[in-house]
């Protein structure tokens, strides 16, 4: 009983520790969301997508966020899962600072 409860914490500790390894990217797209309801239809969807770790819909901006593990999916990929509901994906650049 106490190899079988060590080896359970161990699992769980090891997949507790390989989460806070992994190297997660952040990318946010304009999209073309119009209501509550294409809000609505995103959020039942998009957070599902292989490698999403967080997902956030705005529907004042018009974009969808996405913190993901590029060792499972991709911007591209993403953005196809957006125009796979019907809506279009354009990737915002972020701002460089010169200074």
């Amino acid at each position: 009983m106490m190899v079988v409860m060590l080896m359970v914490f161990s699992a769980s500790a090891f997949a507790q520790k390989k989460d806070k390894q992994a190297k997660f990217e952040e990318v946010t797209f304009v999209t073309d969301i119009e209501c509550k309801n294409c809000v609505k239809k995103c959020e039942a969807n998009l957070p599902y997508e292989k490698g999403i770790k967080d997902c956030k819909i705005d529907l004042a901006s018009q974009t969808v966020y996405f913190k993901f593990d590029p060792q499972k999916t991709s911007k591209e990929k993403l953005a196809k899962a957006i125009e796979k509901l019907g809506y279009t994906a354009s990737e915002v650049q972020p701002v460089q600072d010169d200074k």
